[in-house]
Order: structure tokens, then sequence, then C-alpha cells
């Protein structure tokens, strides 16, 4: 379901390439400008909430995963991934441009000797509320992110952040400084 009350801005398209009971599910409110979403799998859910804006790409490759968006989040060319796992992004986040989260490695790693995967994710990506994601940032599988953090400029997050209101930064990602309050 698609909520009419939508600005709809530049080539945006719906592609499900294969399975079914897939749902995407668009509130009001909303601005969309090249938005790419793409499902190839069964029983999976695109769900964006009221008062998004949002532009880039959502992919779902596997059946039983969700992608949800939640109200008065932007995003400005944004490459979200939910294979293996499901990605949840709170209200009220600030997503900047060449963002890519992942909620896989994609390509397998196996430990030689026992024939192991040894680079599975082992949970869901969850970004809190009021996050804000500057330009050029990578998420990685099994990261939770707290509400009221900032994640620098080309960090690389491949650990989760438990401690609320802090800023993020390099590669790999650390707490570089708490106590921090941001504003758009």
């Amino acid at each position: 379901m698609i909520h009419t009350e939508n600005h709809i801005i530049g080539n945006c398209h719906i592609t499900i390439r294969q399975g079914e009971h897939n749902q995407v599910n668009i509130g009001a409110q909303g601005k969309f400008n090249n938005l790419s979403i793409s499902i190839n799998g069964s029983h999976n859910t695109i769900q964006i909430a009221d008062c998004v804006k949002f532009s880039g790409h959502l992919l779902i490759v596997g059946s039983h995963l969700h992608i949800n968006i939640d109200t008065l989040t932007t995003a400005i060319d944004c490459y979200i991934l939910a294979r293996d796992r499901s990605v949840s992004i709170g209200s009220e986040c600030m997503i900047s441009r060449g963002i890519e989260i992942r909620a896989t490695d994609v390509h397998k790693v196996y430990d030689e000797k026992t024939g192991a995967r040894i680079n599975t994710a082992t949970c869901d990506i969850c970004i809190g509320k009021h996050v804000w994601i500057a330009a050029n940032a990578t998420i990685s599988k099994n990261v939770q992110i707290a509400n009221g953090c900032i994640i620098a400029a080309g960090s690389f997050v491949n650990k989760s952040i438990t401690t609320p209101n802090c800023i993020i930064a390099g590669r790999p990602a650390k707490i570089v400084k708490t106590g921090i309050r941001w504003e758009r």
C-alpha cells in the first residue's frame, strides 16, 4: 500500500523479482526522489512511515526479512540491503549521502579446516531514534546503534554502540565523545 499523499520526484520504481506474499507500505506526506525498491524472495516487508524523505535503494534478498524506516527520517542517496538479516531505522534520523547499510557480507567466507562459514550475520541491524549518519559512512552486519548518536563522515561501523548520545568515528568506528546532543 502506498499512501496517495506523497511527493514523488525523479525515477521511482518498485520491482519484485520473484517470490510471493511481499508487502511494501509507504505512509503519508513523504518525499521520494529516485527511490528504488527491489525484493527477491517471499514473505518480506518494506515499511516506510509517515513524513519520511528518502532517495536511494532499498533491497531485500531472501525470505521473511524486513526494512523499516520510522517517522520523520530523511536520507539522501542511501543503499540499504537486508540479506541474511533485517534492517530497522528509528524516527527522526538524518542520513546523509553515500551511505551503505548492509545486513550481510554477501560473499561467504569459510574456515578451511571445518568448512564452517565464519562471516555470518547473527542479528538484525537496528539504528535507534534521532541518529545522524554523516556522508560516506558504512554500517555493517550485526550492528545496533543507540539513540541520539552521530556517526562521523567516512566511518565504518562493524560493532554495536550501546552508549546513547555519543559521536562514533573511524575505520573501524569507535566512540570518540559522549554526552552530546544534536539538532537539524
